[in-house]
């Protein structure tokens, strides 16, 4: 039951997240940014500015993962890839004036093709339990490769 309700839940607040990134030729547009981190050093490996909906759906290729159950306890992590969806502009000025905030984080492990995706705090202010906001999956080749040429971008 609790697969269920996660996978859900996960899946709608995606949605609706992420229908925020869409391009549109409106003033009112919402683009998004992709930080991706080396998970042991904590060094940036590559970002990804101004990323449309299209652009998002094509690097993480989501519709071709398969979901498993949760079996992260022995890797290792290797990437942390964050995404960040612009704020909506609002005439109440906040401490922190960052024009994204993040929505979705997306941990991948050496030697595995397994993703952790955990639903960003910035969206629910770190509220609810993580194990509620995570799911694993087993991510797309499509995606495994944009990664690995990003990385290999940021090398040489």
């Amino acid at each position: 039951m609790k697969k269920i309700l996660l996978s859900c839940l996960l899946t709608v607040i995606l949605s609706v997240l992420l229908a925020g990134c869409a391009k549109e030729d409106t003033v009112g547009e919402k683009l998004c940014r992709i930080e991706i981190s080396d998970a042991l050093e904590h060094g940036r490996v590559a970002v990804l500015e101004q990323q449309s909906q299209s652009d998002v759906s094509a690097f993480f290729d989501e519709n071709n993962w398969t979901e498993i159950t949760e079996n992260s306890v022995d890797l290792t992590p290797k990437y942390v890839i964050s995404l960040y969806q612009e704020k909506t502009p609002t005439v109440i000025k906040s401490k922190n004036d960052e024009p994204y905030e993040k929505i979705m984080e997306y941990t991948t492990y050496e030697n595995s093709e397994t993703v952790k995706v955990s639903i960003g705090g910035d969206v629910v202010n770190n509220a609810i339990s993580d194990e509620f906001l995570s799911g694993y999956y087993i991510g797309s080749d499509k995606f495994f490769s944009a990664l690995s040429d990003l990385s290999d971008a940021s090398k040489g």
